[in-house]
């Protein structure tokens, strides 16, 4: 018979045996580690994915509703920002995403929002730090909760004192607004004219040039592309300042809402310039895009593009603006530019992109 402390002794492991069985699992852990963090980003992915099919078939009751799709960015009408002449105010105002919040169920958002005043003035304070779920990312944690943001933008043009100091929550998408930086909104310092060429180079779907009805993005619905992710943490890596300047889900300007293709998909990863109005994602290896026809496509960063200076962090070519707005000496479009254009002619296989 065996004693219990001969029985005790029999049944223990050994340092050698505790330190197999402790190495053993640290090899299943590092084993599935990997495959869990997949799963858990391809359900991230399938979130974005799924926010922008909302904002898809939002953008498609609105224009259902008014005959037209929202204009990328809106310029303020509001009697205390107007100068001399009052068809050309000096700031942009509310953002698309603004008016298409009755059809994301945000109707009561929309309602407490004094249109007829500038949305950045004192009586709309209160929507600023609202969040909208469809607005933002799963990957793009900073966009969801409300942070302060960079006043001094406001404070230029009168809307915020010195020292004030403001909570918002920031989106993680943004309309396309096209191929080029193009501006074509009337303003004091062209006379409140826009040329031409301004306006036919405002080639988006989310633009200046409005309206836009889905019958005019000639292109194709399924190869143009409406909404691009834009996430704001990626702007972190630049400063502060960046990071609580751009991105504010409820401003129509260049780099809050509306971004475009001029610069490559994920510029970020490419650049150490910055660029807020650059499409952004933090998917792994490529970005979500709604297109005209209300499909989701996640889109490699390898996408062909124009060529890049990634030290200039502007396209490779002898591009510039003149007097008028107008863009000149851009290189050769690729399919990433091709795809931002609603009336470009392009021919793009399925295989393109």
């Amino acid at each position: 018979m065996w004693t219990t402390r001969e029985f005790a002794r029999e049944r223990g492991f050994t340092l050698i045996e505790l330190l197999a069985v402790i190495g053993i699992v640290a090899i299943l852990v590092a084993l599935l580690l990997p495959a869990v963090q997949a799963a858990r980003e391809t359900s991230r992915r399938a979130q974005c994915a799924n926010n922008l099919k909302q904002i898809g078939l939002a953008l498609n009751l609105y224009q259902d509703s008014c005959g037209c799709l929202p204009p990328g960015r809106f310029n303020t009408y509001d009697p205390r920002d107007l100068p001399a002449l009052p068809s050309c105010p000096l700031t942009i105002e509310k953002s698309f995403l603004v008016m298409i919040l009755p059809y994301v169920e945000q109707a009561p958002l929309y309602n407490s929002i004094n249109q007829s005043v500038n949305i950045f003035g004192v009586e709309n304070r209160s929507a600023f730090a609202i969040s909208v779920n469809t607005y933002f990312c799963p990957d793009d944690g900073g966009s969801g909760v409300p942070r302060g943001m960079d006043m001094s933008e406001l404070s230029r043009y009168g809307w915020a004192g010195a020292g004030e100091r403001l909570n918002a929550v920031f989106t993680s998408y943004a309309g396309n607004i096209g191929s080029l930086l193009a501006d074509a909104l009337p303003n004091p310092g062209s006379g409140c004219r826009v040329a031409a060429c301004a306006r036919s180079q405002s080639n988006g779907c989310l633009c200046d040039v409005a309206p836009i009805s889905y019958a005019a993005i000639t292109d194709g619905l399924s190869q143009t592309i409406v909404v691009e992710e834009h996430a704001t943490a990626t702007l972190y890596q630049w400063d502060d300042t960046v990071y609580t300047r751009y991105g504010w889900y409820f401003a129509g300007n260049w780099g809050d809402t509306l971004v475009s293709n001029f610069y490559p998909m994920n510029q970020y990863r490419k650049s150490e310039r910055p660029v807020p109005a650059a499409p952004a994602s933090l998917h792994p290896g490529g970005m979500n895009l709604l297109c005209a026809d209300g499909s989701v496509r996640f889109v490699k960063d390898t996408v062909e593009s124009w060529a890049f200076d990634a030290g200039a962090g502007d396209p490779a070519g002898s591009e510039q603006t003149r007097p008028d707005g107008c863009w000149t000496g851009l290189p050769s479009p690729g399919v990433w530019q091709k795809l931002a254009t609603r009336n470009g002619g392009e021919i793009l296989g399925a295989d393109s992109f």
